[in-house]
């Protein structure tokens, strides 16, 4: 009897097994890691690897394998040397399916294709079901790659979260290759709205990037509506000629895929922060409210957005000031309170013309002439507008002049005008004669080195022509929205829009010296 309840239990028990096993074979096919909305799933067939190999294409260095995302159907590499990419053949392999071009079946290793252009295969599934996929080789520019995925492939959607990631660098032999774990997030006030997005972007561990000195923080400044990709680098190199600018940007060009999407040519560029190699000013602290401390160090900027959590406006003209530094998490009332009233009194006194007490006691006057000087060199029509316009005060320390920021617009697009001697401070300190004896000393020391910035612009021009070329068929400047305002130079090719840039720039400085000298 007990032998026979011992059967029967034993048979129950089997059956129990057998319902939970295919129970949990449901629930596991249901919860595959697999996209099956934006891929095919398994039983459908799909795409699983990709590559060009050296030993049958014996024109590269090594063997190429293209990254397959599940949030996309695009497939992006890039050349690590100038070769012939008309004639490669790839090696794929794949599951219940054949990949076709132009309905041409593709054969594994066999197949030769011209990759110097995208080339959309379609994979055809056993069961019917059809599925394009782009290949895109980016042909070698000379520029280092800088290659970003996002945890999960989450796109970049805002500017106010950040996103991780991992980040590499392939340094084309000019640079060091560097790898890290990154956070990024977008950036850019109006910027933000063009189609071509920039992107700030915070390492894991605070190094130097592309030669450039050690941070966590960096700027990927898009340049979408700049035709040359040159204007901001062309005026931070202004800068490192006037050199009472303590601090100007260091930057460096570089084609970015994100998420295995190639998005064109990037500037990284070091971000603005309160760091000893950047903003060289003390880092104040909550603790810090009394004298010598709470005297800095600040970073304000002037600037018509007014969107940071601590601002004021001044109470003669208006003037709409940010602060950067400290941010909203140090900065306490009685930090907001002394350099608010620090910066109105530098406004009264400059409309009372107490400009010696303003030199010796509020500015450092030779920033201030040579951040003139470089905004009415390139034209910048924006600080007019109040727009990006810096300046920092370190503890104990006048207000300095800078740094420069954002010249993307409006720059080198006239002969003459836009002069800016009434932009923010300068429509009182021109009207002192001394600031403008000044200015004309300053500007006649340095003509020699600006006038070779026309040089630079061409050298740089001929660095950047094969990136240009990938970057303007992926962002081509022909048919705006009508709510981009260009520059006035869209339609022009890469070439000519250079040539105009190098003309405007070399003008313009015959002009500033015929307005100093009147």
């Amino acid at each position: 009897m007990k032998r026979k309840n011992n059967m029967i239990f034993n048979f129950v028990l089997s059956k129990m097994y057998i319902r939970l096993a295919c129970t949990l074979s449901i629930v596991l096919l249901s919860s595959s890691c697999i996209d099956t909305k934006n891929n095919l799933f398994v039983d459908k067939g799909n795409l699983l690897s990709f590559k060009f190999e050296k030993k049958l294409n014996p024109q590269l260095a090594e063997d190429i394998e293209l990254p397959i995302y599940t949030s996309h159907n695009k497939l992006t590499w890039y050349l690590d040397k100038p070769i012939d990419a008309s004639n490669l053949i790839a090696s794929f392999s794949t599951e219940r399916g054949k990949l076709y071009i132009n309905n041409k079946e593709q054969k594994d290793g066999v197949t030769a294709n011209d990759f110097s252009e995208i080339i959309t295969y379609t994979f055809k599934g056993d069961n019917g079901e059809t599925k394009d996929y782009q290949v895109r080789l980016l042909p070698y520019t000379g520029l280092p790659v800088v290659i970003i995925k996002t945890n999960g492939e989450h796109p970049l959607l805002d500017r106010e979260n950040w996103l991780t990631a991992s980040f590499e660098i392939k340094g084309m032999n000019h640079f060091e290759d560097f790898k890290d774990s990154i956070e990024v997030k977008g950036r850019g006030n109006g910027t933000w709205r063009f189609p071509k997005k920039p992107f700030n972007v915070k390492l894991n561990n605070k190094s130097s990037i592309l030669g450039m000195p050690k941070h966590k923080r960096w700027s990927f400044l898009a340049n979408y509506r700049d035709r040359t990709l040159l204007r901001n680098d062309v005026t931070f190199h202004i800068g490192y000629i006037a050199d009472n600018l303590q601090w100007t940007p260091k930057s460096q060009f570089a084609e970015v895929i994100f998420n295995g999407e190639y998005q064109g040519n990037f500037q990284v560029c070091e971000q603005i922060r309160v760091d000893k190699n950047r903003v060289n000013v003390k880092e104040l602290t909550a603790e810090d409210v009394d004298e010598p401390q709470i005297t800095g160090g600040y970073l304000l900027e002037y600037d018509s957005y007014y969107d940071e959590p601590n601002k004021f406006r001044t109470p003669i003209n208006n003037w709409p000031v940010n602060i950067k530094e400290p941010d909203e998490k140090v900065l306490n009332k009685a930090q907001l309170e002394y350099i608010e009233n620090y910066t109105n009194t530098f406004e009264a006194l400059l409309q009372a013309g107490e400009y010696e007490q303003v030199y010796n006691e509020y500015i450092n006057v030779e920033s201030f002439i040579d951040y003139w000087m470089v905004q009415a060199i390139v034209g910048n029509k924006e600080m007019g507008y109040i727009y990006s316009v810096y300046c920092y005060k370190d503890r104990n320390k006048k207000l300095y002049a800078g740094p420069l920021w954002d010249f993307d617009y409006t720059t080198f697009t006239t002969e003459a005008e836009n002069n800016n001697k009434s932009a923010v401070w300068y429509k009182y300190l021109f009207k002192d004669p001394n600031f403008k004896r000044k200015v004309v000393e300053r500007f006649c020391q340095l003509k020699p080195q600006l006038i070779g910035i026309a040089d630079y612009i061409s050298e740089k021009a001929t660095a950047l022509s094969l990136s240009e070329k990938e970057n303007s068929k992926l962002w081509p400047l022909s048919n705006l929205d009508s709510t981009i305002i260009p520059n006035n130079d869209e339609k022009l090719t890469f070439n000519e829009a250079i040539s105009r840039m190098r003309s405007i720039y070399l003008k313009r400085l015959e002009w500033i010296e015929q307005q100093l000298n009147n």
